[in-house]
């Protein structure tokens, strides 16, 4: 697998947000989100095999693990790591683009947090319900707005694919961009079950830096 990092931070994002978490970030994306914080994650990367990537997560001592990206679902082995981490034990995370549908033998017990890419992304193009229809009420829909026509689509957009009431959606605001409280009053007016999240790393740590 082409790795671009492998780090120990706070889980800044998802409902797993403020839990210590082993980042296993993979590198190559072919989206090109207008907001990405993680460009350097397109190009380059270290060769690891599966084996190498368990023997630095069980260094970290830590239980939860994020596979994150770029886009974990385009790389070779991505289902193997996914399911040898559970093996062991591992919570396993799973950060995808929304761009590409579950892949098949994936051990469904891993939690996967699908964005929703709004137009403000330049991605929205990429959507397709079928690759949400796969989620279950173990798994999440994450968006992320620039504006409120952002989150009006995003409202309008799952209202339209009619999935289970039961698959948990959380809006995040951009960050640096929109004021989280604008988010709130927009999330209190639809009166839709939505967790706001904050990207709590970038309060934390240094929002500019890698490996947070």
């Amino acid at each position: 697998m082409k790795i671009t990092e492998l780090f120990r931070s706070i889980q800044g994002e998802s409902l797993y947000s403020g839990w210590p978490c082993f980042f296993i970030r993979t590198s190559g994306c072919p989206l090109r989100c207008t907001w990405c914080d993680t460009t350097y994650s397109f190009y380059g990367g270290t060769d690891m095999t599966v084996d190498e990537i368990l023997l630095e997560t069980g260094k970290s001592e830590t239980n939860l693990v994020e596979i994150t990206g770029g886009e974990p679902f385009v790389q070779t082995d991505f289902v193997e790591l996914s399911n040898r981490l559970r093996r062991e034990g591992y919570e396993v995370l799973i950060e995808t683009s929304g761009g590409f549908p579950i892949p098949e033998g994936l051990d469904r017990s891993c939690h996967v947090i699908m964005d929703i890419k709004p137009p403000g992304s330049g991605m929205s193009q990429w959507m397709n319900p079928d690759h949400f229809r796969s989620l279950t009420s173990n798994d999440e829909i994450k968006a992320v707005c620039q504006s409120r026509e952002d989150f009006d689509w995003v409202v309008s957009t799952l209202d339209d694919w009619r999935l289970p009431a039961e698959i948990p959606v959380t809006v995040s605001p951009v960050f640096d961009l929109v004021d989280p409280k604008e988010l709130g009053q927009w999330v209190l007016e639809s009166r839709r079950r939505f967790r706001i999240q904050i990207q709590l790393h970038k309060i934390l740590f240094d929002p500019k830096a890698k490996g947070v």
